[in-house]
């Protein structure tokens, strides 16, 4: 997949902006285009409907968010102060594109049926994301509750996000970040303290994120590797980060198209991802597909 150029980036910026003035069904691929500088021709060169463009949109600042998340993760903060500086981060977001989120939410935009495999991804990664910032702060006592705490966090940054963004609620951030971080150690300790059961397991959850070896393993193999390549295209890095990330991508490829792949070159290939959030899933299942530890 091509790295994404200046083109298709103002092409999402622009349509993001008059989606969010005008409304998506009133806004049209020809005002997109005229607005962005490039022929009607150029932006089918790109994307295939509005409905396409809608998809990218998400895409291009879900993966910039977790970025930016990323940076705060790497700072080094006590594991509290952590959590509240990358919420503090997911609450700006939120903010500086409400007027398109609620465009999205009030109009109805039937997006491509990729945008399924995108949202589910979403909600793999806020799992993986509370679970993981959970256990940095509670360690190996939370561990059999940790779905149950995910959901309590998850539900309570949900409730906030609709009164700061539908309802147009005005409200300190670096206040509520904290306030947020503190309620939630309220309810953990709690659960902790009182021994309570958990009321989700780990085999309910499977229900809706299926065990990834129960497909084929090829499959699942070349289907990661396209996902990200599509999610290098759509990261706020610099060309020359993008393209060392897709040859990566395109060495594990060529790895993997030996009779004998050497477990020491993908394992090399697999730690450019390591430091990017939004990569680690896609990494964790790649090495359970290929059976290789992922180095440290």
């Amino acid at each position: 997949m091509k790295q994404l150029n200046e083109k298709k980036r103002t092409l999402i910026e622009t349509g993001m902006k008059l989606f969010a003035q005008k409304g998506f069904h009133e806004t049209s691929i020809q005002e997109i285009a005229d607005k962005s500088g490039v022929s009607k021709g150029a932006f089918y060169l790109h994307f295939d409907s509005k409905e396409d463009l809608t998809l990218n949109i998400h895409q291009y600042y879900y993966y910039g968010l977790m970025e930016e998340v990323n940076k705060v993760q790497k700072q080094d903060l006590p594991p509290k102060e952590s959590l509240a500086a990358q919420i503090k981060v997911l609450l700006e977001a939120f903010m500086s594109n409400k007027d398109f989120i609620i465009m999205h939410m009030r109009e109805n935009v039937n997006v491509p049926s990729e945008s399924n495999d995108f949202l589910m991804e979403i909600r793999r990664h806020s799992f993986q994301w509370g679970r993981s910032n959970l256990l940095t702060i509670y360690g190996q006592p939370l561990q059999d509750k940790v779905i149950d705490a995910v959901i309590l966090l998850e539900g309570m940054l949900h409730s906030y996000f609709k009164w700061l963004v539908l309802d147009d609620i005005e409200l300190d951030l670096d206040s509520l970040s904290t306030f947020l971080v503190r309620r939630v150690d309220n309810v953990i300790q709690g659960m902790l303290q009182e021994g309570e059961e958990p009321q989700i397991t780990p085999e309910q959850i499977r229900d809706y994120f299926p065990d990834e070896s129960s497909s084929n393993s090829k499959e699942k193999i070349t289907g990661i590797l396209s996902n990200m390549r599509q999610k290098v295209d759509h990261l706020q890095l610099p060309d020359d980060q993008k393209k060392d990330l897709l040859s990566a991508l395109d060495v594990i490829d060529q790895e993997l198209e030996k009779e004998e792949p050497q477990r020491v070159i993908l394992q090399g290939m697999l730690t450019h991802f390591k430091d990017k959030a939004q990569f680690e899933n896609d990494i964790e299942t790649l090495a359970s597909h290929l059976g290789i530890p992922l180095l440290t």
